[in-house]
């Protein structure tokens, strides 16, 4: 990007016109406005910039001009057409980007306002014309962008005194008063118009010693609205409270008492300690409040607020007060508001000591505490009481002072999902002081918003705006700037001409607030959104329409939530119609939350003249599709999708999940919708990952793949647990396992390596945990698994080694041999690589397929090494043992194998494993395992413990094997290829090794009594066996000289020694190319040939060409067939022409009809 031309627009006398031409054509980036004054070079001092006024609009238009390359057939025609776009400039240095996209570039630039004078930078790339010869792909890394950090003054979270940042904001304003106060009169205690019109104020207080005789509860509720004064003295608030108490009449049930006492404790509340103090020792509660008294909505919520008041809530939080609220708060017969009340109020007197054993317990219950925290802060009063008390009470802050201040993540504890993993108790600290800090801010913002003072008011949402900006601030200042007055204040500065930083600062919050659904919920915010005027500096007319399409949808009721869902989903989709399909979601998730159940869903049938939840499916197909197209393999260009718009498909996706996993546990879904349900949601679970690994971590579209991700295995397992519809039917869990393992085997254009492992991760979600009910593992081992075996081998055969290891365990822990999966999938294991290995003494086979069928081999050696060296080595050791085919089979696939000189990777330890319990196996078996050993042992990387040690267990395993099953050709073989080949090696041999051969010959001489031939060494020549043997003494001691002397006497060697036949080990993986797969992809098509004739002389069979009447006429054959002889047909025909029958005659062949015509 460069600088494409540096000028001082002056308009003319007519039209306020200016114009920019360029001398070829470019495409504008970026316009930087300077203002007076200002020297923007610093190369060319001389230069100087004039803008005036200091604010002002601008409006632009571009010359659009196509790019096209130079090669195409027609030059395409000069247009006139203007593209317009527009500017708020507020004063200072600014800098506006401009999109004009890669097809188009301009030459000409209009600018439009009323303005004087606008010195401005413009930027941009000089566009050529673009060459048909294709340039050659260099790679460049990607720009690297790292996060900076907030400043430690403007990061309340990382500070011992979160008030420090609007203590000094305040500090901007001329006189101000002390946070305290403005707390107190921005959300408690709010003045009169006429009150901000008063000299003394913000300091008018009133005079709690001037009490007279007719003192009553509605005088000292009215005295107690305004601010008593931080330094008043203790006597005087004591002697206030006294005379308070003296008005209330204990006898006296008054429900107008119990409000004006409810009324003054709120009025205290936020006020200094001392005065909420006093009054709740002066008055007794229980007295004053009883059932009778507080039916009253009214009261409950004026006890609310009090209760915002850390002493409030803890004399509230008794027994007596709980019992009187929780008959009312689930009496349905009670008005549903009073109810929520009494509810909430439970809930905050319970609140506050949960959130003040978090400030000093580590193990404290952070969740719910930061419940409180979500609560206070969806009302004004509350949060202002709330807020005080933090602020001003001495107890409650010095609590939080206390801990550490630590750098930590700030935890997102504000959203309407339930956590999966709760806090620390570090981070609840730190979110606790974001929250007061940021709390604190909005007082000073709404503050000089009152007053009004624009420089600490555009200060306070400048700062506010970069919070929305910062992970964890972001979610606690959005939930804040929800309450009435701050959006209402917000709304109103958005009007202003000419353009104001504060003005657009304030645009761009509201702007981030509307991109949340829930928060145009909010019947004050959503006001807001439709009486946004047309004349706004950052608000585009696109942008406003979108945002009143999603609060007309909230302005229309149930009605228009349902009109929506009902809505053909647009393709391809905007932000703001996804947005405003969200809109309707979260309505009907309020609705289900604060409504019965069952209503709704009458009410939604009632309007859309079919089921919510067959809604929900419709909605979810398309959404699917979408996402699909972002991450298919089919297509040459995926769609350009915006960030914004990816992520607001994956919490379409996440809305209509988490709905799902509502209601499907009280109205399970028919077979069909399962199954299309469970694909959709196997298919997003693989697209979440995809996201995750495309786009930035802190992005939005990998945040939303994230939550979705966990909605996904949340449904997944309600799914599972979905019981049976009908009686016989099958459980949830069976098809819903049953979709997932055939949908993970067609990955439908996707990755078809991560496509399989996101279904196998799903799968290991799905399945129950170890610690499961016993209910819930009988389901499974009885009615799930047994059924879908066959499947669950399709699955396992793609999978590659470490996931098949783990998935066999799974399933093996989750049977406990109940069933016996586990063994069954290892014999299918073993089955297969047995045909594998039959596979290679083809001698057709194409080398690929050789190639591919190796590897295969070694995998399952791999695989089942993994399997012997777990904790699951038992079960297969007793699978094989019990198992005749699985232990026939293996023996046979390992002496192919040694047959053909072929030795897979990991075969050692395979053997090695075994061999601790060849007991238990049969002779073909052990003797594959002698053999195995005896080959593994001469392999160049086995250590010399390895080696004595297998050679050791081969001796154990042959005293077993019955002597009349071995051959001893193979015996001497085998054993002679051994010793050759230790023979031929420089190394020097090791004891355990040297005594290891020994047992190996005492075990063939002693044999050799009993089976002919078993000494006869006639593949190793005498020679290089006495000098073998001459090794072994050097290294043998003692007794074993002996014993070795004693073994070689009936060993008999021969004339000379055998070839060594080297071991093949084979590949562990596979390397091919495209022309390899296409090989191994091409079908053999037969060559087509003339059938061959039938021989000219028929058997006895053949000669028989008419059936005999009797035969077609026997009782036998007259149920099936019907047959006519001479002239039965004709005679039948004719008889049922003479009937009176309004059929025509048939025109039977041999029947002669005269065709007359009448005259």
């Amino acid at each position: 990007m460069t600088l494409l031309q540096w000028c001082t627009l002056e308009p003319s006398e007519k039209g306020g016109l200016a114009a920019i031409r360029f001398s070829s054509p470019v495409r504008v980036r970026s316009i930087r406005i300077f203002p007076s004054g200002a020297k923007p070079f610093v190369q060319s001092p001389e230069k100087e910039s004039r803008t005036e006024p200091e604010a002002f609009f601008l409006d632009l238009y571009f010359n659009a001009q196509p790019i096209t390359s130079p090669d195409a057939k027609e030059r395409p025609k000069h247009s006139n057409a203007l593209v317009p776009t527009s500017i708020a400039y507020a004063g200072g240095q600014r800098d506006f980007v401009v999109d004009m996209g890669m097809e188009y570039a301009t030459r000409l630039m209009i600018v439009k306002g009323n303005f004087e004078a606008v010195s401005m930078a413009i930027y941009g790339d000089v566009v050529a014309e673009t060459s048909s010869a294709s340039s050659v792909y260099e790679p460049r890394p990607l720009p690297t962008v790292t996060a900076a950090s907030l400043s430690p003054a403007l990061d309340p979270a990382n500070a011992r005194d979160p008030t420090q940042l609007a203590r000094r904001l305040l500090q901007l304003i001329p006189d101000a008063p002390s946070l305290e106060l403005v707390i107190r009169l921005i959300f408690c205690l709010k003045p009169t118009n006429e009150d901000w019109d008063l000299p003394d104020f913000p300091y008018i207080h009133p005079d709690l010693e001037d009490v007279d005789t007719d003192f009553d509860l509605g005088k000292a509720l009215s005295m107690t609205s305004r601010p008593v004064p931080d330094d008043i003295a203790s006597q005087t608030v004591s002697q206030f409270a006294e005379k308070v108490a003296h008005c209330v009449d204990p006898k006296d049930k008054d429900r107008n008492q119990a409000y004006q006492v409810a009324g003054i404790l709120y009025n205290a509340a936020s006020q200094h300690p001392s005065l909420a103090q006093n009054l709740l020792e002066a008055i007794d509660p229980q007295k004053v409040f009883d059932l009778s008294t507080i039916d009253d909505e009214t009261t409950l919520l004026k006890l609310l607020y009090a209760a915002a008041n850390v002493d409030v809530a803890k004399r509230l939080d008794a027994p007596w007060f709980r019992d009187m609220l929780e008959p009312l708060a689930s009496d349905l017969n009670t008005d549903r508001e009073a109810r929520v009340a009494a509810k909430r109020l439970i809930a905050r007197t319970r609140g506050w000591s949960t959130l003040q054993d978090a400030f000093s317990n580590t193990q404290g219950d952070f969740v719910a505490a930061a419940g409180l925290l979500k609560d206070i802060g969806t009302e004004e009063q509350s949060f202002g009481v709330w807020l005080e008390s933090m602020v001003a009470h001495s107890e409650v802050s010095s609590a939080l002072a206390e801990n550490p201040v630590l750098s930590v993540p700030l935890p997102r504890l504000l959203g309407h999902k339930p956590l999966h993993t709760p806090p620390s108790q570090d981070e609840f600290i730190a979110f606790v002081r974001a929250f007061i800090g940021v709390a604190c801010v909005l007082a000073v913002y709404a503050w000089s918003d009152s007053l009004p003072d624009e420089r600490c008011r555009a200060r306070t949402l400048a700062i506010l705006r970069l919070w929305q900006e910062v992970d964890g601030y972001r979610e606690i200042v959005n939930h804040l700037l929800l309450l009435r007055q701050m959006t209402f204040r917000l709304e109103c500065m958005t009007d202003y001409d000419p353009p104001t930083q504060s003005g657009i600062d304030a645009e761009h919050i509201l702007v981030d607030l509307a991109e949340d659904p829930r928060a145009i919920l909010r019947p004050n915010f959503m006001k807001s959104i439709l009486n946004i005027g047309s004349c706004t500096s950052f608000i585009t007319d696109n942008e406003r329409s979108s945002m009143r399409q999603a609060a007309f949808v909230v302005d229309d009721g149930f009605g228009g939530a349902v009109d929506e869902l009902l809505r053909t989903i647009q393709r391809p989709p905007t932000f703001g119609s996804l947005r405003t399909l969200r809109v309707a979601l979260a309505m009907m998730e309020r609705e289900l939350d604060e409504d019965e159940e069952s209503r709704v869903l009458d009410d939604f049938w009632e309007e859309a003249k079919c089921s919510f939840i067959t809604c929900l499916g419709d909605l979810l197909v398309p959404i699917v599709e979408e996402i699909r197209s972002l991450f298919s393999l089919n297509q040459r260009l995926p769609p350009r999708r915006g960030q914004d718009v990816v992520a607001q498909l994956f919490w379409v996706a996440d809305d209509i999940l988490r709905l799902f996993t509502r209601l499907v546990p009280t109205h399970p879904l028919p077979s069909r919708m399962l199954r299309v349900v469970t694909t959709n949601v196997a298919e997003i679970f693989a697209y979440t990952d995809a996201a995750d690994i495309r786009y930035c971590p802190s992005s939005q579209p990998s945040l939303a793949a994230q939550e979705t991700r966990q909605t996904c295995i949340d449904l997944i397992r309600t799914l599972g647990n979905q019981a049976p519809v009908a009686s016989g039917a099958k459980p949830g869990a069976h098809t819903v396992l049953r979709v997932i393992l055939e949908h993970g085997l067609h990955s439908a254009g996707l990755d078809p390596t991560h496509h399989l492992l996101q279904m196998f991760c799903l799968i290991d979600y799905l399945l129950p945990a170890e610690g499961c009910r016993d209910d819930q593992r009988a389901l499974w081992v009885q009615h799930v698994i047994p059924t879908t075996l066959k499947e669950l081998w399709t699955f396992l055969h793609a999978l590659d080694t470490e996931n098949k290891v783990h998935f066999v365990r799974r399933l093996s822990a989750l049977d406990q041999g109940a069933v016996g999966v586990g063994e069954w999938l290892l014999l299918e294991e073993v089955k297969d690589v047995t045909r594998a290995v039959e596979t290679l003494f083809d001698g057709d086979l194409s080398e690929q397929k050789r190639r591919v069928v190796q590897a295969q081999i070694s995998l399952f050696f791999h695989f089942f090494a993994e399997i012997l060296q777990s904790s699951s080595a038992q079960w297969c050791i007793d699978a094989l043992a019990s198992a005749e085919d699985a232990s026939h089979l293996l023996a046979s696939a390992l002496t192919t194998m040694f047959d053909m000189n072929l030795a897979p990777p990991y075969l050692g330890e395979v053997l090695d494993s075994m061999a601790a319990s060849y007991d238990v196996f049969d002779n073909e078996l052990r003797w594959a395992m002698v053999v195995g050993l005896w080959r593994v042992s001469q392999a160049p990387e086995a250590t010399s413990s390895q080696v004595g040690h297998r050679i050791g267990n081969s001796a154990k395993i042959l005293t077993t094997i019955t002597p009349s099953y071995l051959d001893p050709v193979k015996v001497t073989a085998g054993i002679g290829s051994l010793v050759l080949r230790l023979a031929q090696s420089a190394d020097a041999l090791d004891e355990s090794v040297a005594q290891s051969i020994v047992s190996l010959f005492e075990w063939l001489s002693h044999t050799a009594t009993s089976v002919p031939k078993m000494a006869d060494f006639h593949t190793v020549a005498s020679d290089q066996f006495g000098a073998f043997r001459d090794r072994l003494k050097d290294t043998l001691t003692g007794e074993w000289k002996e014993r070795l002397d004693a073994a070689c006497c009936q060993i008999v060697p021969g004339n000379a020694s055998a070839p060594l036949q080297d071991t093949k080990t084979l590949p562990q993986s596979v390397e091919l190319s495209i022309h390899d797969l296409e090989e191994l992809l091409h079908q053999e098509i037969p060559t087509p040939s003339t059938p061959p004739r039938r021989p000219l002389n028929p058997d006895v069979l053949g000669l028989v060409t008419v059936s005999p009447a009797a035969l077609l006429r026997s009782p036998a054959a007259t149920g099936l067939t019907k047959t006519y002889l001479n002239n039965d047909f004709r005679q039948l025909r004719q008889s049922s022409a003479r009937a009176n029958t309004s059929r025509l005659p048939s025109m039977h062949v041999d029947v002669g009809v005269a065709m007359t015509t009448p005259s």
